[in-house]
């Protein structure tokens, strides 16, 4: 009898560390000289969402990105056009963006690759994404410098 109620108090203990839904945590922190943000996953996949099929130099085919625009976090944010994003990765690697991209292209903070949640192994949590098919000119080198994939921050600068 000793044995199984060390077992319940065990898987007890083991359900009451488990994380919850309201222990989700942020994937991407957004700052501005006044502002911090910071986004959840599902804080992220409920704001509107914009799906591009495009494809780039990183996936093979076309394949279809979804999550928000980046001009709808920048606008709500009030962030202006002529301003410079600094885009950081998980491994530390950055690219400074011009945040007039997201005003003049539908870039999106690809959360979901061909509808499922990306896995940081598959360049999750989050990807910056261009819509490159839309737009012949985005097919230039600078722009793949762009799509930072893992992104963890953006400092606007």
């Amino acid at each position: 009898m000793q044995i199984k109620k060390t077992f319940f108090i065990g898987v007890l203990a083991f359900l009451l560390a488990a994380p919850t839904l309201s222990d989700a945590q942020d994937i991407l922190t957004v700052t501005t000289k006044d502002r911090v943000e910071s986004f959840t996953l599902e804080e992220i996949l409920a704001m509107p969402q914009t799906t591009i099929v495009t494809k780039n130099d990183f996936v093979d085919v076309v394949t279809t990105f979804q999550g928000p625009s980046l001009r709808s976090i920048l606008e709500g944010m009030e962030v202006s056009r002529d301003t410079t994003l600094r885009m950081v990765a998980l491994n530390d690697f950055s690219s400074e963006v011009p945040a007039v991209d997201a005003f003049e292209y539908d870039v999106i903070l690809a959360v979901l690759l061909n509808g499922e949640p990306m896995s940081v192994r598959d360049k999750g949590p989050v990807w910056v994404i261009y819509p490159m098919d839309d737009n012949p000119e985005l097919r230039d080198e600078i722009y793949n410098d762009r799509l930072v994939w893992q992104l963890k921050s953006i400092s606007v600068e």
